[in-house]
């Protein structure tokens, strides 16, 4: 006949086993992230993108933009500017381009960087603008960002 001693140390052994042999999914793989909304335009302040920046758990740095709704085909110009998006400077931080699939479409700016760090990255006064095609200068997605949280 089992106590209650030996009852609370079944309980505590099979409390840890379960513990133990939890399916938990890995935890998220990064420490740190700050997302920034990247929207139409000035006057019209519609959310179209999104750009986020993560630490990763390696202390690497990625930032990742994405948009939306985009055109299917379409070649979108992508660009990452220091200044603000009323006072550019001249200094491109990243130069590229998004195809649009119908859908949402993400693009990674910095994937995994070493040479940049979270904490550094999120005081760049930076913005990101979304041109439609090289062709078209509408522009699809803008806004400040890193350190105009």
């Amino acid at each position: 006949m089992l106590t209650i001693k030996k009852m609370g140390a079944v309980a505590l052994v099979l409390g840890i086993s379960f513990a133990a042999c939890t399916n938990d999914p890995d935890p998220e793989p990064y420490t740190r992230v700050a997302g920034y909304s990247l929207i139409r335009g000035v006057l019209d302040s519609v959310q179209t993108g999104q750009v986020d920046i993560y630490e990763n758990r390696d202390s690497t740095t990625s930032l990742y933009l994405s948009v939306k709704k985009t055109t299917k085909d379409t070649v979108s110009k992508v660009y990452v500017i220091k200044g603000h998006v009323a006072t550019p400077t001249t200094d491109t931080i990243f130069k590229g381009t998004l195809t649009g699939n119908g859908g949402r479409v993400e693009i990674p700016v910095w994937k995994n960087s070493t040479t940049i760090r979270y904490d550094s990255a999120v005081k760049i006064e930076a913005f990101a603008k979304v041109q439609y095609s090289a062709t078209k200068d509408s522009i699809v997605a803008i806004g400040n960002i890193l350190k105009f949280k």
